[in-house]
């Protein structure tokens, strides 16, 4: 029985269009030049995969920062790969600030996403991640304008 679900499921969802809107559909919330001329873009809405932000760099090099998303009652996780070309120079993730779970006699209290601010370009820029009420991530750059 279990066989035949999957299998009228499988077919209905192969003949369905499928519509894929992600981060890095070329809808960009902000742009911002660093100091070596690297240019940063973001997005305002960053749903589980999506491709949140990327910089690109002067020599080619571009930095991808992708939402892992999170398990429940978890903190959000960034994703950082610097390419350049089909090579990868490294890759990293990050644990965005999060309130502790609290749990007492009625239950669990799951925390909220806390802003998280990255300092990037020597301190010139930084990179503050906040999550929207939809539960998607906003990742804002902002020059400080001190050097």
């Amino acid at each position: 029985m279990i066989r035949w679900v999957l299998g009228i499921i499988g077919a209905l969802m192969a003949a369905m269009p499928v519509s894929i809107t992600a981060a890095d559909n070329g809808v960009v919330f902000q742009t911002v030049t660093f100091s070596d001329g690297s240019v940063g873009s973001s997005a305002d809405h960053c749903g589980d995969t999506d491709l949140c932000a990327t910089i690109t760099y002067p020599n080619g090099d571009k930095l991808a920062i992708y939402s892992e998303g999170a398990a429940f009652c978890q903190p959000y996780m960034l994703h950082f790969v610097r390419t350049n070309g089909t090579q990868t120079i490294y890759e990293y993730s990050r644990t965005i600030n999060h309130d502790p779970v609290k749990s007492s006699m009625v239950g669990t209290s799951c925390g909220r996403t806390q802003a998280t601010q990255m300092v990037m370009d020597h301190g010139l820029v930084h990179l503050t991640v906040l999550e929207n009420s939809d539960g998607t991530l906003k990742l804002v750059f902002s020059p400080t304008g001190t050097k």
